[in-house]
């Protein structure tokens, strides 16, 4: 009877502990399931992150109206790569720079020097902009020219001289060659440097003997001789270039005590 009583009571201890394994195990199932389920909402959560900011990579920040814009509607300045700016603030800047007769028109960086080029903003500026942009680079480049006078005696003829281009020029008016670099008729079979060292011909040495005992004055701008007949010292050179007969000076007030010798 002790036997049968005992192997009863060992009976119930195994079906014990094997209900305590099933609830450890139930237990342990529920944990993994909780961290699964967690590790799916984090995956599903970055997943919508992810798709949520794409967009937003395609967003740029507006240096000057300090706003975030689309891609397409920044202005892509093709000589500068530091700075980002919209189409619209872009083309006000342009503008802005037109009306103040500035040229060229700079990148509107602090102290950045990149050039913006009319084409680049044909569609971002009104056409009367575009035109007085065009027309204002075209005269700022002659202002950057040399002016010079044809050397011919018989001739006047005026024209803008940039010294990267060749030396041999056409006159406008009289329509004859001369030499920009040296300032005179051209010199055929001859280099500059040469012409100069071995150079003018017997009528330019004439005549400069004869200014030199006449007392002529060559104007520092121009370079053509003035004989004064009559008058005062004050010579306004039919280039429009005022000077002082006496020292060949730019004239000033100062050059009245300058006295003939």
């Amino acid at each position: 009877m002790t036997d049968i009583i005992s192997k009863v009571c060992d009976e119930n201890e195994d079906f014990r502990a094997l209900i305590v394994s099933d609830d450890e195990c139930a237990e342990e199932l529920q944990i993994q399931e909780i961290i699964a389920a967690s590790l799916g909402i984090f995956h599903h959560h970055m997943s919508s992150s992810t798709m949520q900011e794409s967009p937003e990579s395609s967003q740029v920040y507006c240096e000057i109206c300090m706003e975030t814009k689309g891609t397409d509607e920044m202005f892509k300045l093709e000589n500068c790569s530091h700075h980002s700016f919209c189409s619209d603030c872009t083309g006000s800047h342009v503008e802005s720079k037109i009306q103040q007769n500035i040229f060229p028109v700079t990148c509107p960086g602090l102290r950045c020097r990149a050039i913006i080029e009319p084409e680049s903003c044909k569609s971002i500026v009104p056409e009367n902009v575009f035109a007085r942009w065009e027309e204002g680079l075209s005269e700022s480049s002659l202002l950057a020219c040399e002016k010079l006078y044809c050397p011919y005696r018989d001739c006047s003829g005026l024209l803008f001289y940039d010294r990267d281009q060749d030396t041999i020029e056409l006159c406008p008016l009289c329509r004859r060659l001369f030499c920009a670099a040296c300032g005179v008729p051209w010199h055929t079979g001859l280099d500059c440097d040469k012409f100069q060292k071995e150079g003018k011909d017997r009528d330019d040495l004439k005549v400069e003997e004869l200014a030199k005992k006449s007392k002529w004055m060559k104007c520092p701008k121009c370079k053509h001789l003035v004989q004064k007949t009559d008058g005062c010292i004050h010579i306004t050179c039919w280039c429009k270039f005022d000077f002082c007969y006496v020292c060949g000076g730019t004239w000033s007030e100062e050059h009245w005590s300058c006295q003939i010798s």
